[in-house]
């Protein structure tokens, strides 16, 4: 195999997990290579032939994975997120359940990611995660601050190094996507108190019970990292709690044929091995943590003129501010 197919093939492989155009998969992975040996890329070469296993540090450098453990929180925060938006996507008119309803449509691995927005997704998003004070609890992330910068949106968590970045995000598609944000609340009759500054009580009382993330940290991230695995799918549920974490998806990508894919000897999860599932589906364990994969029946189509014509009431969605 010649060096220039090697960087094909792992180029290929590296976006079918992160969504990333050529512009942004080509030079992160020519700068692996460049570094590599001659032993290192007949390893790497082997081991995409089933023949051999290839050293953490280089699987690492081909899709790498979260820089330390307040970051995989963010991102597993974030993967949440992802998961619960897709309920508002599918509700934007004409509303859908089979038109595609993700909140990214891409992830750049940097140890900074830079997590690119689908159409329409940022209300969503923002709605899901800005931290907001109800009495004495707390709505969205605790901990989290968020700066609009002009062409994106920077996520910062306190106390932490933690960072993701929201890219495209221009003033106008900032205004769009806070006035879903304030439309949906106020239907819903909701305060739109947002914390700022420093740590709030409410949030710090928040973080000390319930944490940034209810599931394995470790594994939510490693997931929104591979988020384009998923994207053929009309949408991705997915929920967490102790050492467990469960994805579910209707049609779109077989469930066999993720597994594989999240078993693949580079670009799967690390350390991942097939485990038992007692709830459908099939298993995977990371050691500790388990992940638990579940396909669907697909939505009804002889239902979407029906939903596409329903006149949703005032709190159900927030399309109505900007539509």
């Amino acid at each position: 195999m010649s060096r220039t197919s090697l960087t094909d093939q792992l180029v290929d492989l590296r976006r079918d997990y992160t969504g990333e155009n050529l512009t942004q998969a080509v030079p992160a992975v020519k700068a692996v290579l460049a570094d590599c040996t001659a032993d290192d890329r007949d390893r790497i070469v082997e081991t995409l032939r089933g023949r051999a296993e290839l050293a953490a540090p280089l699987r690492e450098a081909l899709l790498p994975p979260a820089p330390s453990t307040a970051q995989q929180e963010l991102e597993a925060a974030l993967l949440r997120v992802a998961s619960d938006a897709a309920s508002h996507l599918q509700l934007r008119p004409p509303a859908s359940m089979l038109r595609p309803a993700h909140a990214f449509r891409a992830v750049e691995p940097f140890a900074t990611p830079r997590l690119h927005l689908a159409d329409h997704a940022l209300g969503p998003v923002l709605y899901e995660l800005l931290p907001r004070l109800e009495d004495d609890w707390v709505a969205g992330m605790a901990g989290l601050r968020v700066v609009h910068h002009p062409r994106a949106v920077e996520l910062t968590v306190l106390d932490s190094d933690a960072r993701a970045i929201l890219t495209g995000v221009d003033t106008t598609s900032w205004d769009v996507g806070m006035a879903y944000v304030h439309q949906l609340l106020a239907d819903r009759t909701l305060p739109s108190t947002f914390a700022t500054g420093p740590l709030t009580t409410a949030e710090h009382d928040h973080l000390t019970d319930h944490g940034h993330t209810p599931g394995p940290a470790a594994v939510g991230s490693a997931l929104l990292r591979r988020t384009n695995l998923f994207t053929r799918a009309p949408w991705l549920r997915s929920w967490s709690q102790g050492h467990q974490w469960w994805l579910e998806w209707p049609q779109g990508p077989g469930l066999v044929h993720t597994t594989d894919k999240l078993l693949h000897p580079i670009f799967g999860l690390p350390n991942a091995t097939e485990s038992p599932s007692t709830a459908g589906g099939l298993g995977l364990s990371t050691g500790p943590d388990l992940l638990y994969l579940r396909e669907i029946d697909a939505p009804d189509a002889s239902n979407e003129e029906a939903l596409a014509n329903f006149k949703w009431p005032a709190g159900v969605t927030g399309w109505s501010a900007i539509m």
